[in-house]
């Protein structure tokens, strides 16, 4: 269950209230919109995130020092 207080319910029901355009005999309506809307984006935001998509390919790990390749110059003639 989330906690979820009247407080952020009523705020959210008055925005919809508003947004429908102030329609009369509407509160019950705008307040279970505003629960159901409030109680999916709490349970959304508490679902655990999937893991990233991993490779199946294998990492080498080398920690060997590698020079640097030398650039090799062309002669004009």
């Amino acid at each position: 269950m989330t906690d979820i207080s009247d407080d952020d319910i009523r705020i959210r029901a008055y925005a919809l209230w508003e947004a429908d355009g102030c329609p009369e005999g509407s509160h019950e309506a705008h307040w279970q919109q505003a629960l159901k809307e409030l109680t999916e984006e709490a349970e959304a935001n508490a679902a655990p995130q999937k893991a990233a998509k991993t490779s199946k390919l294998s990492v080498v790990k080398n920690d060997a020092e590698v020079e640097p390749a030398t650039k090799k110059r062309n002669k004009i003639a």
